[in-house]
């Protein structure tokens, strides 16, 4: 035993005697200067670039290396004035037998605290150019290694063409080299700095990959990257670097966290839900080809314009590089549902092939949007529908229903009941084969077609057996207890009413076309038989502002005493009345079309009479004429203004039993007047007025009649008068003479004229 103790202590000694005889050898050979020109003549001839080399330094241990405290490369010219590289430590591990030959052999290479940047100038120069991994052998020195380790380092990518920034931190790979194989493994952290494109974020990438420089496979082992808890991996072969077969998986269980990298014009304002997708890559890295396929699971997006959510959308689709196939999706919005199956082709150009089936609670709607808030709705409605061509131009094929729809809130006072609608879409449009319902009594059933989806506009014919106003409209502003926003469509069309009430009036056999747009409605060309004549109007409505509305009506033939009574409880003039005139009111009941008419118009009267009115009786009295309470009346042509109930009357030309007058001033709606009045009697009146006036110098014509320019006060039913004294010294002079014929006939005219308009 002691024996064996002594050989092995003899064995050790030798040994340390050898280490230290090395140790030696080595440290003469590698002097400090001398490993400073193999460096820089190694990394200079290496890269073919110029290197600057800080302290360079022998440590021995277990292994030998040559430690190199800083290695940085200038950036070139036309770049900016940061290092290209800028390492803060770097190893040389070196193979120990060549080193007793007075040879460096660099096995493998430890680096440490790297800062790389990459750049990219306006004149789309970069600023570095990666040398291939070679082999090389310099006099006294040669490159031999095994593999590369670089830790703790950082990559910086700056782009000044697309402004795009990228830093690649704690980058961390491990790069061997076995013969013709090179291995790549390690980890990394991409952060991406924020553009008007994207938000920043931060990527955390593991890699582990094969090269085989015979073959020039790549085998991707795996690269995964995640984002919070959303992560993708590929993995696969890459066969003589260029056929690929790759699979690639994406996870993303929560998208809520992907609101910010949708540009902010299409950003809902809440997402959430999960979706994950498999593909698998084949063809050549010139022409890849693509196929998989993405699940959607309990998806939910709300848009900024729509106050209801779209909910529960849940689904999958195949897809390669040009197209969308196997698409089978569903969702909710409230208690609606709705169904998308078909495809997508040609993405550079999109061509729809789709089917979409939708079943609407319309209640849904009535918090779906703000134009739509404040509608009460009930009823179902189902559109099944075939999207083909073109996204840009698609064309649209299908169906649609509404059965037992009742619609309230849109600026009637009645709600729309009993609804029912069927149709098609044909092209860009839809057709309206039905469309029925009720608003209170009044009913409509019509047809026509729809164009325009995005701002929907109606064409319609509808006939109605009764039409009942005081359904429709409100009132006063009063009875309108929310506020009245109108359907967000355009209606226009033509209508037929059988018979039309309301308003303390009606009409029958109407037929009118008309528009509603933005709770406006605006009739046209109305042609209808009411007060025992016919009448022509045109109406305008705002629903969203009602007062004040708007008619201009063609009264041919009318009954006189019929709508005085309506607007004026007027009943004591009789006659058939024509007339143009142009109405401006604030609600429809008699109290306020008194208070607040604006008008103005032209009408005729003839045929009638005065029946106990209280204006003739006075007058007649005032002039002398007993029990007059009867005045004939041949034809009376009236042009007047009505401003907030005052009534102007600039011309007003009457043949009578007892003469001709003309008169002009103003008669307000409640009854008092200001009126000046030019009365040229026929001769049996001249001659009564002689025997009771007698005293009154007056103008008398060659036949015998007189010419009574009068004033008159006061209210109509009780009336002053008075001479208008200068106006009969004037025409005595002969300054003024009977105007009657001229202005009878001036009136006369501008009626025709109006009636041709």
């Amino acid at each position: 035993m002691k024996r064996l103790l002594k050989i092995l202590g003899i064995i050790i000694g030798i040994f340390i005697l050898l280490t230290i005889i090395g140790y030696i050898a080595i440290s003469s050979f590698l002097t400090p200067a001398y490993l400073r020109s193999v460096v820089e003549r190694m990394a200079s001839e290496a890269i073919n670039y110029p290197v600057e080399i800080g302290g360079v330094s022998l440590k021995l241990g277990m292994k030998i290396s040559i430690g190199i405290d800083r290695l940085s490369l200038k950036n070139p010219e036309g770049f900016s004035n940061r290092k290209m590289v800028d390492i803060k430590e770097i190893k040389l591990n070196l193979k120990l037998l060549p080193l007793f030959k007075r040879q460096i052999v660099v096995s493998s290479i430890t680096i440490d605290d790297a800062e790389i940047n990459i750049e990219r100038n306006k004149e789309n120069h970069y600023n570095i150019a990666v040398p291939r991994l070679q082999r090389y052998e310099g006099p006294n020195y040669s490159i031999s290694v095994d593999w590369i380790s670089i830790t703790r380092s950082n990559l910086n990518y700056r782009d000044e063409i697309t402004k795009i920034e990228l830093d690649v931190k704690d980058f961390n790979q491990k790069i061997t080299l076995n013969k013709n194989l090179i291995s790549i493994s390690g980890n990394q952290r991409l952060e991406y700095t924020e553009s008007k494109m994207m938000p920043a974020l931060s990527l955390k990438i593991n890699n582990m990959l094969e090269y085989d420089t015979l073959t020039r496979n790549i085998n991707l082992k795996e690269l995964k990257i995640e984002y919070g808890n959303v992560y993708g991996v590929l993995s696969g072969v890459i066969e003589k670097s260029e056929l690929l077969n790759i699979d690639a998986n994406l996870t993303i269980p929560q998208l809520e966290k992907f609101v910010d990298f949708i540009p902010e014009k299409s950003r809902p304002e809440r997402l959430s839900g999960s979706i994950r997708l498999d593909a698998k890559v084949l063809g050549t890295t010139k022409e890849p080809k693509l196929n998989g396929k993405c699940e959607l699971v309990n998806i939910e997006f709300k848009l900024k314009e729509l106050n209801q959510p779209v909910q529960k959308i849940n689904g999958s689709f195949a897809f390669d590089l040009n197209s969308i196939k196997n698409i089978i999706i569903q969702g909710i919005v409230g208690t609606s549902k709705f169904d998308i199956s078909g495809s997508v082709n040609n993405l550079k150009r999109p061509v729809l092939d789709l089917i979409i089936k939708v079943m609407v609670n319309l209640k849904d709607i009535e918090t779906l949007s703000a134009q739509t808030s404040g509608m009460k709705l009930s009823g179902n409605a189902g559109i099944n529908i075939s999207i083909k061509g073109y996204a840009e131009k698609p064309s649209y094929f299908g169906e649609y229903t509404i059965t037992d729809g009742v619609i309230d809130g849109i600026g009637l006072v009645k709600p729309i009941s009993n609804l029912r609608v069927r149709g098609t879409f044909q092209r860009d449009g839809a057709k309206i084969a039905e469309c029925s319902g009720h608003i209170g009594r009044s009913d409509f059933s019509l047809s026509g077609y729809v164009t325009n989806f995005q701002k929907p506009v109606l064409q319609i014919n509808n006939v109605s057996n009764l039409i009942d106003l005081d359904e429709l409209f409100p009132k006063t502003k009063e009875v309108k207890k929310t506020e009245q926003k109108g359907i967000p469509v355009t209606i226009e069309g033509n209508i037929k009413i059988n018979r039309l009430t309301g308003m303390d009036m009606e009409f029958k056999n109407i037929n009118t076309s008309f528009k509603y747009e933005n709770g406006i409605i605006d009739l046209k060309n109305c042609t209808a038989e009411t007060f025992d004549g016919k009448v022509q109007l045109d109406f305008y409505y705002n629903i969203n502002s009602p007062e004040p509305y708007r008619i201009h009506s063609r009264m041919e033939n009318i009954n006189v005493q019929k709508i005085l009574k309506r607007f004026l409880k007027f009943e004591n003039l009789t006659g058939r009345l024509s007339g143009v005139n142009n109405f401006q009111g604030m609600g429809f009941q008699q109290h306020q079309v008194i208070a607040n008419l604006t008008a103005s118009g032209n009408v005729k009267l003839v045929n009638g009479s005065f029946n106990n009115f209280e204006f003739f009786n006075k007058l007649c009295e005032w002039l002398g004429f007993r029990d007059r309470k009867t005045i004939l009346l041949k034809d009376l042509a009236v042009s007047f203004k009505i401003e907030n109930g005052r009534t102007n009357i600039e011309d007003w030309s009457m043949d009578t039993e007892i003469g001709k007058f003309l008169v002009n001033g103003f008669i307000k709606l409640d009854g008092f007047i200001n009126l000046n009045l030019t009365l040229t009697l026929n001769k049996r009146e001249s001659d009564m007025l002689k025997n009771v006036h007698g005293d009154w110098l007056l103008y008398y014509d060659p036949q015998g009649r007189a010419t009574v320019d009068i004033i008159a006060t006061g209210k109509l039913l009780s009336p002053h008068f008075r001479l208008d004294t200068d106006k009969i010294k004037e025409r005595l002079k002969g300054k003024i003479k009977d105007e009657y014929d001229k202005k009878k006939k001036e009136l006369e005219k501008k009626l025709k004229d109006l009636f041709k308009k």
